[in-house]
């Protein structure tokens, strides 16, 4: 039976000596080693649970077929080859290593570079494409746990791949994007975070908001706030809506619809939520409080998941807006600041 606190390993390895010593060490180090004697077999477990497995163990010189000979060389080239197919159909990469005992220069040449995305500092550190049963298999199980994390993350960058390009191509600052990324981690791996700890990350969600709207005011779309970004104000520019003070004067004036009104709506439900989330409850009976409504959902994720992805939907619309609307002289246009002082007053 699977054990789910470990994390699991998927281990072509056919030497029926090694194998029990192998895994009980493979368990003190946090990992659960699933053997299979040939690649047909391995491959078989593979493509029926393929989101199961954090890594793959390759020993070099196993059998391709149930009823062949060992060959380093057909082996290896055989299973990189159905590994690299299965990565690109489930849009998901699984890291892969090569453990041996064997003759080394054999198998260096038949291991494959699609291993760098992941192994490369393992390779500049030690000269090394493999992993040695001699020396190298506790430095290999702590970098299949280090790398189970980074795992997920490759996973995460291709499914929102538009996404962070986005980002970048949007010139948001490194920190959103880092936040982004946490945020939508647990959404597909919940077994990462308990529900407690991704609801204390509403931080993050307001990090990853307020460097679109710092990203926006370089482009002349928002005013510069300075060092603190007045998101409510922000909103309601992008919504065409003046930025006033409680007697109703105007501080910016908004002179055009930014946002679509699907996405208004949605942004105004996020700074009216998140700020107030980042914090304990005040006490003020206006405020959101947190505890209060995360008691009556059951300590749902929900609500931070829901603007996780919010996030993207805005990130993607926001690159069409700068395909259109890069001049960011026109853009100034849109708002105007008409109490200089009382907008510099923060």
């Amino acid at each position: 039976m699977r054990n789910y606190d470990l994390i699991q390993v998927l281990w072509v390895e056919d030497d029926s000596s090694i194998i029990n010593q192998y895994k009980k060490d493979a368990y003190y180090a946090n990992l659960e080693l699933i053997s299979y004697p040939c690649w047909d077999d391995a491959k078989e477990a593979l493509e029926k649970e393929y989101d199961r497995w954090s890594a793959i163990i390759l020993d070099a010189k196993c059998k391709h077929h149930r009823d062949s000979s060992d060959s380093a060389v057909v082996f290896l080239r055989e299973a990189l080859k159905d590994i690299s197919v299965l990565a690109e159909k489930k849009q998901s990469v699984i890291p892969w290593y090569v453990l041996t005992g064997g003759d080394t220069s054999e198998v260096s040449d038949s291991i494959n570079d699609e291993r760098l995305e992941w192994d490369s500092d393992w390779t500049r550190s030690s000269n090394k494409k493999y992993y040695s049963k001699n020396t190298d298999t506790e430095m290999l199980y702590d970098r299949i746990r280090a790398h189970a994390r980074y795992s997920y993350c490759l996973q995460i960058h291709k499914l929102y791949r538009n996404v962070f390009e986005a980002i970048e191509e949007c010139k948001i600052d490194d920190a959103a994007y880092n936040a982004l990324e946490d945020l939508l981690l647990p959404i597909h791996f919940p077994d990462e975070i308990d529900a407690k700890d991704y609801n204390d990350k509403f931080q993050k969600a307001r990090d990853v908001l307020e460097y679109i709207f710092r990203s926006m005011s370089s482009y002349g779309i928002l005013p510069d706030w300075g060092r603190q970004v007045n998101l409510s104000a922000s909103s309601h520019l992008l919504a065409g809506k003046d930025f006033t003070k409680n007697d109703g004067s105007v501080i910016v004036k908004s002179n055009a619809v930014i946002l679509p009104k699907e996405l208004s709506r949605i942004m105004r439900a996020m700074v009216n939520i998140i700020p107030p989330f980042c914090h304990s409850d005040s006490g003020i009976e206006d405020n959101v409080r947190k505890k209060e409504y995360m008691t009556s959902v059951e300590n749902s994720t929900f609500l931070l998941k829901s603007f996780t992805l919010q996030f993207c939907d805005l990130i993607l619309w926001y690159r069409n807006y700068l395909h259109e609307h890069g001049d960011i002289e026109q853009n100034t246009k849109n708002w105007e600041v008409i109490d200089e002082k009382q907008f510099r007053r923060r």
